[in-house]
């Protein structure tokens, strides 16, 4: 235990991922806890956001449960980390941070930052002379691998790619750490750690290489002589080639006996300066005294470029992309200017017009040669080709520490030729685009940049206009953050406006915004500074087909749209319109912040509404909208019937010209597809509720109700259907109103209101007996004797079920009959009849069976259960839970997983099982905590009264 009472926490990730509190090795658990942990790990200690975690575990195929999934593992790693933590609590080491997680880590407890540390240490005595003391520092850093990063983990590509960027930290010090181990004269120092390094990199010929110079340095010619024959071999026999220059020169070197045993670094001569003496380019532009917010963004950034260059084996290219007005550039120089002391061989910036008003992008050739020209490179010595210009500047900021900003670069093909040629030098780009061309060949570190917190934006006034006059009048503040939806160009527009203003109250000025809402007037007066111009920077860059499709979007109803929702909009194939919203994405006009789903900011929305009400006809926007609402209800009836409903709802005629509904295979695919699109769905049926479209509201909301269910989203249930019955009752269609009604009255009934839900179904029996429909009275006699038996009130429940039952074998339902002979048997059960209640139960079993239904046999399961275990037979009322437990969890049903996970436990309470209670209580908790539902104080309750709670007698 250290000081502070916390278990002393120790995790490896160099090799296979592992942890330790105390020393004693802790159990990761599944594979899934594995993953998760490694990814945090590999952050070291800087937050790691949850789609990043998504995206890391699945790539581009993350199921419809993976962020419920992400959550539930670091809860059960929380837990082993600190197995004493009290439910809810927040805990030491891992923690909730910027929309993701973050392990408490420093160098002390995890061994990649103990690594950094070392290697940043050997890089200043390196920097500062002392070559014999880096040595020593070298092998330790190198010993403390033991094997590849995050060895045996299964992971795909994204994965593969951060922990093969961590490996090449370890291999790039491995040759730096050779080659200065024999400028020292210690090769034979450096040997052990080394040996290990390349014997898991055959391939390796940079380090291959440095290991026979160090091998000859230390006398060892044969042992050099052979790593050349078995590299050699592996080059053949793996790839089909031969050995490269390095390798080659290596070899000759070892056979000339060119390399001088032990030779000391203080007979080697001096490389004279490339620089003048003095020369010491300062570029940067100013940096904005109004600055504020992005500290998380300027930490991440700043800890990435704070990697010792002596380590990192290649230059640090920190690439922030984002759309257009979120303040990249200013971003770029507050963090250029934050690290120039780094630098002391000076900084060079340059604007790539990449996205220029004039469409006129720099060609890298005239970027170099300001470079050069700045690097004191006579007009005349100039080479003329980009090639050429480009050797030369490597060649002049080899080994200088130089900070270089690009900023607003169209692509990775206009940056490149500006990378220096040194590890030792910070790269800074910017760009609409994100560089993911220059992450996969150069390294680069993406960071995408999102507009401003409401808390940042009334920073960002506060520094602006000044604290007393944004204090006056918080009111008024709100309202403007509101408007400027966190666009950092659009607050220093309004502010701008403030400063020139300073009699007009900040009240005017929203009101300004207030009356020019809907469009981007009081963004600016046509300059290259305001709003719109801005926008239109992009805009002017799309093909027509790729505009029209970004004016089409500006209506659209939810929050993000799919990539096969917006070809509906559109009316056309998905093939094309993934082209077209590819080119969006590159002109930062949307964002794909999900794998093949789209959203845009705000005010860009905006802007597209302003195109589209220009360029587009009042009927062209009414048939996108037609045909994008068509798709969510073709693709939401479809989904619903996978999910086997007891209710189904009237199926919508054929779908409208160019809508292509999405194809829906099984119950998982239709959850995941509900999942994702749960917002848009939810604001589709306000939508029509507002614009007087009921029927189409109704079938919508009643497709969503298997959903809102299973799922446990009860509140947005009652939220949704509440507004179907008020359009319904405007409506004057009593059978529509009717079918609503005994929706909200199952929302009610899971939200714990059962005297609305039983009134609600009271009223619409009336209206069903009225219009003589016998089968929809079934389906209320089933909702009542549920609702009455969770009251406990078996008897009448038993009459609902009875009625319903006959109801449904009239209608000739068999999913109704089997639902309503499972009710039954759970009122005799606990009536005191159990043999009828086992009977029934397994009658209703075989029907669910033969239906394929495996929620209706897990109901069945349940009953069984239950009355077991009022029989006080608890072994089998236990292993009947369990099966009950695993189909639900087979149907992706985690609200009923977790309610008799909640039982479980208390059965095994009552049959004296402490531990295996308090088990299943965590496991239901996780569940419910995910889905932020009420019940978890019961569960937390229980396990508080644990060690309280009395044995059962016998």
């Amino acid at each position: 235990m250290t000081d502070s009472g916390v278990a002393r926490v120790r995790f490896t990730v160099l090799g296979p991922v592992r942890a330790w509190r105390d020393d004693v090795e802790i159990d990761l658990g599944a594979p899934q806890q594995r993953l998760v942990l490694a990814f945090l790990l590999a952050g070291g200690g800087r937050p790691v956001s949850l789609g990043e975690l998504v995206d890391l575990m699945w790539d581009e195929s993350a199921p419809t449960s993976a962020v419920n999934v992400v959550h539930r593992s670091v809860g059960l790693l929380r837990r082993m980390l600190e197995p004493g933590l009290p439910p809810r609590a927040a805990g030491t080491w891992l923690l909730r941070k910027a929309g993701g997680y973050q392990l408490g880590v420093d160098e002390g407890s995890l061994d990649l930052l103990r690594f950094r540390a070392l290697a940043a240490e050997a890089g200043r005595l390196v920097s500062s002379g002392d070559h014999a003391g880096a040595v020593p520092v070298f092998a330790e850093a190198l010993t403390l691998w033991r094997g590849r990063c995050a060895d045996g983990l299964d992971v795909g590509s994204r994965a593969a790619a951060l922990f093969t960027a961590i490996d090449n930290e370890r291999l790039a010090l491995a040759r730096d750490a050779a080659e200065i181990a024999r400028e020292a004269g210690m090769a034979e120092e450096l040997l052990p750690a080394l040996r290990a390094v390349a014997a898991q990199a055959r391939l390796d010929e940079a380090l291959q290489a440095q290991v026979m110079l160090l091998l000859a340095a230390a006398g060892h010619q044969a042992e050099a002589l052979g790593i050349y024959q078995v590299v050699r071999t592996h080059l053949s026999d793996e790839l089909g080639i031969g050995p490269g220059p390095a390798l080659r020169e290596a070899h000759h070197r070892v056979l000339a006996q060119e390399v001088v045993p032990d030779q000391p670094e203080h007979v080697r001569p001096e490389t004279p300066p490339v620089f003048r003496a003095g020369l010491r380019p300062a570029q940067l532009p100013s940096d904005l005294p109004a600055f504020t917010g992005r500290r998380a963004v300027l930490a991440e950034l700043s800890a990435l470029a704070s990697v010792d260059p002596t380590t990192s084996g290649s230059t640090v290219i920190c690439a922030i992309d984002g759309m257009p007005g979120t303040g990249k550039t200013t971003l770029a120089v507050r963090l250029a200017h934050s690290l120039a002391d780094r630098y002391p061989d000076g900084q060079l910036y340059v604007n790539l017009r990449g996205f220029d008003l004039s469409g006129e992008v720099m060609d890298p050739a005239e970027a170099l040669r300001g470079f050069l020209g700045a690097l004191d490179v006579l007009q005349t010595r100039m080479p003329s080709t980009v090639d050429e210009q480009a050797g030369l500047y490597r060649s002049l900021t080899a080994g200088k520490r130089m900070l270089v900003v690009l900023d607003n670069a169209r692509d990775a093909n206009q940056v490149r030729p500006l990378l220096p040629g040194s590890a030792s030098c910070l790269v800074i780009v910017t760009s609409r685009d994100r560089l993911t061309g220059l992450m996969a060949t150069d390294g680069a570190h993406l960071v995408s940049l999102d507009v401003l917190s409401p808390e940042e934006a009334r920073e960002n006034l506060v520094r602006r206009i000044g604290a007393r006059r944004v204090g006056a009048e918080p009111r008024a503040v709100d309202d403007v953050v509101r408007f400027c939806a966190g666009l950092p160009l659009a607050l220093s527009l309004v502010a701008a406006r403030a400063a020139a203003h300073p009699g007009f109250p900040l009240a005017a000025i929203a009101d300004e915004l207030k009356d020019t809402e809907g469009s981007l007037d009081a963004f600016g007066d046509g300059s290259s500074g305001d709003v719109r111009t801005v926008f239109s920077w992009s805009y002017r860059m799309l093909g027509d087909r790729a505009a029209r499709l970004f004016r089409l979007l500006s209506p659209h109803i939810g929050p993000d749209i799919s990539l096969a929702a917006a070809a509906s909009l559109l009316g056309a194939d998905v093939k094309e319109t993934r082209g077209l919203l590819v080119e969006l994405v590159r002109g930062r006009l949307v964002t794909e912040h999900v794998p093949r789903r789209f959203a845009a900011h705000e005010l860009i929305q905006v802007y597209a509404a302003e195109l589209s009400r220009d360029l587009d006809s009042d009927a062209d926007r009414a048939a996108a909208l037609d045909r994008l609402l068509d798709h969510y209800r073709q693709t939401a009836h479809r989904a619903n019937l996978l999910l086997k409903p007891r209710m189904v709802p009237e199926p919508p005629a054929e779908p409208l010209p160019g809508v292509r509904p999405e194809v829906v295979e099984d119950d998982e695919q239709a959850t995941r597809w509900m999942t994702a699109e749960h917002q848009v769905l939810t604001a589709a049926v306000r939508y029509a509720v507002a614009n007087g479209r009921p029927a189409y509201a109704r079938g919508l909301a009643l497709s969503m109700q298997q959903h809102f269910q299973y799922q446990g989203l009860w509140h947005e249930w009652d939220a949704t259907m509440s507004a179907v019955v008020a359009a319904s009752e405007i409506e004057g269609d009593p059978l529509g109103r009717a079918l609503a009604m005994r929706s909200l009255a199952g929302a009610r009934h899971y939200l714990g209101r059962p005297a609305e839900a039983v009134a609600l179904l009271n009223r619409t029996q009336e209206i069903f007996r009225d219009l003589g429909l016998n089968y929809e009275q079934a389906h209320v006699h089933s909702g009542l004797g549920s609702i009455l038996a969770r009251g406990n009130k078996f008897a009448e429940s038993a009459h609902h079920h009875e009625r319903a039952h006959a109801l449904y074998l009239e209608a000739g339902d068999l999913y109704g009959q089997a639902n309503s002979l499972q009710g039954i048997a759970w009122a005799r059960g606990h009536l005191g009849d159990h043999v009828d209640a086992v009977s029934l139960s397994r009658q209703a079993m075989t029907v669910f069976r033969e239906l394929g239904d495996g929620n209706g046999e897990g109901n069945c399961w349940v009953v069984l259960a239950e009355s077991y275990r009022l029989r006080g037979r608890y072994d089998r009322a236990i292993a009947y839970r369990e099966r009950a437990i695993a189909l639900y969890r087979k149907a992706n049903i985690p609200v009923y997983e977790a309610e008799e996970l909640m039982e479980l436990g208390d059965t095994m309470m009552e049959a004296g099982d402490r531990s295996g209670a308090r088990e299943s209580w965590l496991r239901a908790l996780a569940i419910l905590e995910e889905l932020k539902l009420p019940a978890t104080q019961q569960i937390t309750d229980r396990l508080l009264g644990l060690d309280h709670a009395r044995q059962p007698a016998g």
